[in-house]
């Protein structure tokens, strides 16, 4: 199937609201969540999707002015792909905490980090009203989960990205995702 074929493809972008429209976003993000599913994961994948983010990264940004941390893991925390592309501040050592945090919301949550972020906001609620304490959760976009066609538990890991605003962090998976549509059910 085409990137333009699949059904991820024609869904609207994140970056296309404001951080503000709480319940569009978190619609949206489902969407996309649902769509998302992998027909299989192994290195080769986590190697394929992470390559795919940082290349649309140096395409889409000036790595002298930007940059971002990429991190691909299993649910348990096996790493399959890190990899920092750009200059300060999203790659400094402190942004890693940001990564971390948003891929305990992914595990928690069994969502994205933006969608948590989104849904709570909707409701006027702050990530602590679920046990999501700053700074070891960061409900904010950057964290997708990978969910696989026939595996039905829930997410088996999650796609970090972290150094942009948070819509650009989440829809950077996305597209990356869509690029890599062969890769989907």
């Amino acid at each position: 199937m085409s990137t333009t074929n699949h059904p991820l493809a024609s869904l609207g972008k994140v970056t296309d609201f404001t951080i503000e429209q709480n319940d569009q976003i978190a619609s949206l993000v489902a969407e996309q969540e649902s769509l998302a599913r992998l027909s299989a994961f192994n290195y080769e994948t986590a190697w394929t999707i992470g390559n795919t983010i940082r290349s649309l990264f140096l395409e889409r940004y000036d790595p002298k002015k930007n940059g971002v941390s990429v991190k691909i893991e299993t649910s348990t925390g096996h790493v399959l792909f890190s990899a920092s592309v750009g200059d300060a501040p999203g790659v400094m050592l402190g942004n890693w905490s940001w990564v971390e945090g948003k891929a305990k919301v992914v595990r928690r949550m069994g969502k994205s980090s933006l969608r948590v972020g989104r849904e709570l906001a909707s409701k006027g609620r702050e990530p602590e009203s679920q046990g999501l304490y700053w700074p070891e959760f960061v409900c904010h976009g950057g964290a997708f989960p990978i969910f696989v066609k026939g595996v039905d538990v829930g997410p088996i890991g999650a796609i970090m990205v972290s150094g942009l605003a948070q819509l650009e962090d989440h829809q950077l998976i996305v597209d990356a995702l869509v690029k890599s549509s062969h890769l989907l059910a």
